[in-house]
């Protein structure tokens, strides 16, 4: 088992042994909803089949509060995939969380206030595999690598190993010689750990009991680590340098690297896993940094040719090492997740952690209905999100590095950037950077190294001023980031508050450097503990650090500036080496200031200096870590950027400053985006500093002990074991010098600047592979609807929006009133006309759905009257990948229409058509991010739609089969299938069994004492039985001579009702309507318009597929059975109500069944599919051009009978199964009442192969295909019947309503096309030999008629099988994905 961070989820990796390590995705972990460039985590494993984890976005790390507490909790279960969301919190600390697989427990560590010694403290949480509870312990100070034992936890405080009881009583166990890490639970009670000899050596010991621990081995500091396996086992790993004592230790040496990941029996060593989406950004800086000693670049490597979003898809590789062979191996993963990894929100933030059909149960604020408004007008920062009015330019990377070069020597000047254009944004005619922001003078003198400068804004934001969706060149939203603007904050006591907008905690940090001083709006500033209300800034000032990233780097510097000033103050100054500013080690406390803040000196009740969370002697980051992103040494250290939460922000900054940044594009001076391939490609993000030596660059970082030490009392070799509060405060670091590098002018960074001279500012982003708008080429003579007001200035080269109508966005509030969509909405400076809108597809998992709260409907409207006309829409290359994005043409004849457009497919900015209509009212075209399979992860666009009049005739045809299943069918099964113990053998068998188990209850005599005996029953119970047995009786075994309503398939309620049965060649309205009047349909709508000669108009041509897979009802016996022996018995009635996706529509959505108050097992969906709709002409030759005279289409659907999926719910067959020994203990086992219970669960609800035969029913499936014609003609395509169907049940086929045979022609009739054959549909699959011929069971061909059918199934596939379709007419034929479902 592995973990592995990517850019949608935090993904757990799983391989068993016996399968020859197979790995295997088994859960992708994230919260829907919340903005995420990557999801980060860690875990261990419980047991066999269960691994604990957290996870958390990747900007966590940048908060500190975040970091400590605020990531969120999973069990997983590796077997099925299924993930338990936990209902609280926990640290993103390299240690957490840790198990013990003796106790199949897992311990979860959370910090509150780590930088308030007033208010540290510890939470421990351990849970077991079900995600239960088991214990909470909370305890004064900091404790780490907790990890469960029987009676508690053990743990590390300061350099003691302890044990915390489930009361939270602390006990010294023994004294390590540092901070204990890698703490593992051995065999025999021992107690393996880890800790620190010095700065450079790692120690392996085992406690075991009592006494000094027993040193096993010792090794370089990153070269030494101890990994838990099962049963108590041990393994460590690693490059000991000296030879381990192992014996009587129960550890086992493996010859492994020290990070790689150990299968629970030591069997095999995994490397650390990056996924594609991830190497692609990493790989960029694998020799970043590399023979930078001059200005001028080294020559670097090809690009990657793949963004990381785009490479997410790609096959995940592990590569792994056998460690008794010490073989080598990598393998692809397959994907197994399960469905509420990513698309349940946990418990911790309020949800379920199970996927639902709505996901916000929390009523409505009444006061809040909708909003068409995409900014927020309600909020407390100055510049709101979604404004076209305040747009932010994207910088190239070059752009940026230019601005610091500038800004460090005084230079940024209005005279050095180019005037007005988005600038005049902020209402002043002239911008001067530095001259709204002067350059700051350092305490000391000096400047900032540009590269410092660089490495902070790396961390802080990428080097982004615009949102993260938004390609350098193009116009965004300004960058703000989302859990500060919307003041999304940790709260244990309130962990659901994260998720809810709170305006009065919003930082409002803004664009590059994320400057949030003096960013709120008048009246809404901050204050300080006093309640001294922060200086705010002027509105144009606010506007120019919102929109004009030069400003905001001016502005930046300011804020560096000042934290270098607050450590540099007289009687308070906290320094490194020898405090020259030029040096970039120098600049590490006013890095970590940065990040944390800083105390000064004399403020009351509180300690002074810099806090102890970013003190890189914390334990709460990993002891034997090396220098972040060091690829000189380690040249997989860009597996580091995958687990930012391992390092103090500080270090990543010097990391930065020192490897540099990439930001996978290559840009010139003058702003072309340099292609691959093309001379002078260079991907860095910028000049990465110099250092004389390799070797003095690896350490850019101090030691451990360089800020604990004497000097504050601490000791990385015995580090804080506080038992409260107080004793916290003399840790804080406030000493005037801390020296690691005693020669800092000759082994120190220095800077690299790429600008050497003063110039003007370098090209904005153009010529660009992906997002370059398109300001030419609509459709001739449309009128084009833009996403933004007429006149809306784009500020890019398409200038000022037209736009011949309106768009009108619809936001749904939640349970506050707030509107929480519109922290993912998105506005993008590309498309046609140069802007364009985007969000992400959510069903109702992902909180959308009709008025969800993330759900977005966006509508335009054309502003003058059409009759005839094409509707187009342009897609733009980037920001647009729903593969099914539903767009409804309104103010049409007949009604809406819905066509699905695949954005996927070819993402090339072009204009999509999306058919022709004939419009009665205002035409308009609306757009939901609300799709069956929207997971928060693919991009949906709203850019231009285009009204394109045309002449000619609008013509409209919908083709329809229904299903019905009569009660005058034979439902004898074929001979074969009498091998099964079943008395669904044959009618006869069928009437002797209800005759049998009915009359052991009709004909008892009515009990008159509360406890019956085995020669009584109780009134209600014997009536229904005996009602029931007369009606068998009544229905006899004949297919025809039975009362109508009175029938073997009608007592069983196999069939619909004989009253719903078509009496005429009209379409019954019930048809796909009511529940229980059809078993199925299929349905596709064509339409097209035709010019006077009797051809198409090409591009005109619509369809739109609809399909229902209907629900099955328990017998009436069976449904009153469960009441009576409910009321009468005292037996609770079985649990039949279960969850289950896909149920009557293969749309992704969980539905939960009412089965207990209404009979009802809706049936399962399979896979549905269809194709584009084709210009043919009458030889169903495709053609192009007005030229075509036949439009052809093709869908396929079906699904299975309701108890399939019912006895796929293990809840519900064990609750059928404890009910009948419920009834058994309330009347006897001999009892008729307990016999016929028995019966029922045989027959209808016992799940396995020696079931209940409906557990393997086939399927049911249709498939139309067919030609619409501009004669008015329904025709076959390559002599294929119009209908293909599956034996069962009657086929009925309809064309606007009228009954049609196979060939498409009227029928006059009201019979059905086909009727049921229930002896073929019964085959059991045999496989080979005459047996196989009319198998249901197997995969339907062109030639196979009724028999197969489209998803492969066969009798073995189990009840949970979801398998994808084919076309049964045409196997080679692929499904278009747009109408896949």
């Amino acid at each position: 088992m592995t973990g592995a961070a990517d850019v949608e989820s935090f993904k757990i990796l799983a391989a068993d042994e016996a399968k020859a390590y197979d790995w295997k995705t088994v859960a992708a972990l994230a919260e829907p909803g919340m903005p995420a460039d990557s999801w980060i985590g860690n875990q261990c494993v419980m047991d066999r089949d269960h691994v604990a984890a957290v996870y958390a976005p990747r900007s966590f790390t940048n908060k500190p509060d975040l970091m400590q507490g605020g990531a969120f909790a999973a069990i997983v279960n590796t077997t099925s995939g299924e993930v338990t969301k936990l209902p609280f919190t926990a640290s993103l600390a390299y240690f957490d969380p840790t198990c013990n697989p003796q106790t199949r427990s897992a311990a979860f560590t959370a910090y509150r206030d780590m930088n308030d010694p007033a208010t540290t403290k510890t939470r421990v949480v351990t849970v077991d595999t079900s995600g239960r509870t088991t214990d909470t312990t909370a305890v004064d100070g900091q404790v780490t690598s907790a990890v469960p034992v029987r009676d508690g936890t053990v743990a590390a405080r300061g350099r003691q190993l302890v044990h915390i009881d489930k009361s939270g009583e602390v006990k010294k166990l023994t004294t390590a010689d540092s901070t204990p890490f890698d703490i593992r639970p051995a065999a025999r009670g021992n107690i393996a750990f880890a800790d620190r000899k010095d700065d450079r050596t790692a120690q392996a010991k085992v406690f075991k009991g009592h006494g000094a621990p027993d040193l096993v081995a010792s090794g370089r500091l990153a070269d030494v680590a101890l990994h838990q396996g099962a049963g108590g086992r041990v393994f460590l790993t690693g490059r000991p340098t000296s030879t381990p004592r192992l014996k009587g230790s129960g550890i086992t040496r493996l010859d492994v690297p020290a990070d790689a990941d150990i299968s629970t029996h030591g069997h095999l060593a995994v490397d650390p896993v990056l996924t594609p989406g991830t190497r692609v950004g990493l790989d960029h800086i694998a020799n970043a940094g590399k023979g930078f000693k001059k200005a001028e670049r080294t020559k670097r490597s090809a690009p990657l040719t793949l963004t990381p979003q785009q490479a997410a898809d790609a096959p995940v590789k592990v590569t792994s090492t056998a460690t008794t062979t010490g073989k080598g191996v990598t393998q692809s993963v397959s994907d197994v997740t399960a469905e509420n990894g990513k698309d349940a929100l946990t418990p911790a933030l309020g949800g379920t952690g199970k996927p639902r059909t709505a996901a916000f149960a929390a009523p409505r604020a009444k006061a809040a209905g909708v909003s068409h408004d995409p900014t927020d007008p309600d909020r407390w920062c100055s510049i709101s999100r979604n404004d076209v009015k305040m747009q932010a330019l994207q910088p190239t990377p070059n752009q940026v590095e230019w601005a610091v070069d500038m800004a460090i020597r005084g230079k940024l000047r209005a005279g050095a950037i180019r005037q007005g254009e988005y600038r005049n944004q902020t209402g002043m005619s002239k911008i001067d950077p530095q001259g709204l922001f002067p350059p700051p003078k350092l305490n000391g003198g000096g400047r900032i190294p540009a590269n410092v400068m660089l490495g902070i804004l790396a961390q802080e934001s990428n080097l982004w001023q615009a949102e993260s969706g938004v390609i350098p060149g193009q116009m965004g939203s300004p960058l703000a980031a989302v859990d500060g603007y919307y003041g999304h904050k940790a709260d244990e006591d309130d962990p659901a508050a994260f998720w809810r907008i709170h305006w009065d905690k919003s930082d409002c940090g803004y664009g590059v450097g994320q400057v949030t001083d003096g960013m709120r709006m008048a009246g809404k500033e901050k204050t300080d503990d006093k309640g001294n209300r922060e200086q705010g800034k002027a509105p144009k000032l606010q506007k120019a650090i919102a929109v004009d990233y030069a400003s905001n780097i001016a502005a930046s510097m300011y804020i560096l500036a000042d934290k270098w000033n607050e450590v540099h103050k007289k009687g308070q100054k906290v320094t490194v080496n020898n405090d020259d500013p030029k040096r970039v080690e120098n600049w590490f406390t006013a890095a970590w200031n940065y990040n944390l803040g800083f105390n000064p000196k004399g403020a009351a009740g509180k300690p002074w200096g810099l806090g102890w969370f970013n003190n890189p002697a914390n334990p709460f980051y990993p002891q034997n870590r090396g220098p972040f992103m060091n690829t000189d040494i380690d040249p997989g250290a860009n597996k580091d950027a995958a687990h930012p939460q391992d390092w103090p922000y500080e270090e990543k900054v010097m990391g930065w400053s020192a490897w540099s940044i990439d930001t996978g594009n290559s840009y010139s001076t003058d702003g072309k985006q340099d292609w691959k391939g093309e001379k002078g490609f260079n991907s860095a993000g910028f000049n990465p500093a110099w250092w004389t030596t390799t070797a003095n660059r690896a350490t850019v970082t101090p030691p451990l002990s360089t800020f604990c030490n004497k000097h504050n009392g601490c000791d990385p070799t015995k580090p804080p074991k506080c038992p409260d509060a107080k004793c916290y405060e003399k840790f804080w670091w406030h000493e005037e010098n801390a020296t690691w590098k005693k020669d800092c002018d000759n082994t120190c960074g220095n800077e690299l600047i790429k600008y050497l001279t003063e110039r003007p500012e370098p090209g904005r982003g153009h010529r660009l592979k992906y997002g370059e708008p398109v300001c030419t080429g609509a459709p001739k003579g449309a009128s084009v609807v833009a996403s933004v007001p007429n006149g809306t200035e784009t500020w890019g080269r398409c200038g000022p929006v037209t736009s011949s109508g309106s768009f009108q966005f619809t936001f749904y509030p939640d349970s506050d009133g707030h509107y929480q969509a519109k922290a993912d909405l998105h506005q993008v400076g590309g498309g046609h006309g140069g802007h364009f809108w985007y969000t992400h597809t959510r069903d109702k998992a992902h909180h959308g759905g009709p008025s969800g709260p993330m759900t977005i409907d966006g509508t335009w409207s054309l502003a003058e009257k059409m009759d005839l006309g094409k509707v187009w829409v342009h897609l733009p290359d980037t920001g647009a990948q729903a593969e099914h994005a539903n767009y409804v043409i309104k103010g049409v004849e007949g009604g809406s229409r819905t066509v699905t457009v695949n954005a996927d497919s070819d993402n090339t900015n072009k204009w999509v058509s999306l058919g022709g209509y004939k419009f009665t009212g205002t035409p308009r075209v609306s757009l939901s991010n609300f799709t069956h399979d929207g997971t928060a992860d693919d991009d949906i666009a709203w850019g231009a739609v285009a009204f394109q009049p045309i002449k000619g005739t609008y013509v409209k045809d919908t083709l329809e089969a229904d299903a019905f299943f009569d009660e005058d069918q034979n439902i004898d099964v074929r001979p074969e299938s009498s091998i099964f113990n079943t008395p669904l053998k044959s009618r006869q068998d069928l009437y002797d069994w209800a005759m049998k188990t009915s009359r052991g209850v009709a004909f008892l005599s009515t009990c008159t004492g509360p406890v019956p005996d085995s020669r009584c029953a109780m009134r209600k119970t014997r009536d229904a039985v005996r009602k029931w047995h007369d009606e068998v009786e009544k229905s006899g075994t004949s297919t025809t001579d039975h009362p109508d309503g009175h029938s073997i398939p009608a007592w069983m309620n196999y069939s619909n009702p004989y009253t719903k049965r078509p009496s005429t060649d009209q379409r019954p309205t019930w048809f796909g309507k009511e529940g229980g009047a059809y078993k199925m349909y299929n349905k596709a709508t064509v339409s097209y318009i035709k010019t006077s000669d009797g051809k198409i108009v090409d591009g005109s041509q619509s369809v739109t597929y609809d399909d229902r897979t209907a629900d099955t009802h328990l017998p009436e016996f069976v449904h009153e059975f469960f009441k009576n022996v409910s009321t009468e018995y005292g037996v609770p009635e079985p649990k039949l109500n279960y969850s289950r996706k896909n149920l009557n529509v293969h749309d992704g959505a969980t539905t939960r069944t009412t089965t207990n108050s209404d009979g009802i097992l809706p049936g399962l969906a399979y896979q549905s599919i269809g194709v584009k709709p084709v210009v043919t002409d009458y030889d169903d030759n495709p053609v192009s051009g007005d030229k075509g005279q036949c439009v052809a289409v093709m869908t396929t659907a079906g699904g299975s009978i309701g108890y399939r999926p019912a006895l796929g719910n293990d809840g519900l067959t064990d609750s059928v199964s404890t009910w009948v020994d419920k009834v058994s203990d309330a009347t006897g086992s001999d009892h008729p009442v307990t016999k016929m219970a028995a019966e029922i669960r045989n027959m209808f609800f016992k799940p396995g192969k020696t079931g209940s035969i409906f557990g393997t029913a086939p399927p049911i499936w249709q498939e139309l295909d067919f030609k619409s014609c501009a004669d008015g003609s329904i025709r076959k395509v390559s002599g294929s019947p119009v209908l293909r169907s599956s034996y069962m049940p009657n086929q009925y086929l309809y064309r606007n309503g009228k009954a049609i045979d196979l060939d498409g022609k009227d029928t006059g009739s009201s019979k059905p096309v086909t009727t049921g054959d229930f002896y073929h549909f019964s085959g059991v699959g045999a496989g080979v030999g005459p047996l196989d011929k009319g198998d249901p069971y197997k995969e339907c061909t062109r030639s196979s008629g009724h028999a197969g059918n489209p998803w492969s199934i066969t009798v073995l596939s189990g009840v949970n099988t979801d398998p994808g379709a084919h076309f049964c007419g045409a196997p080679a034929k692929k499904p278009d994905v747009e109408y896949t479902r």
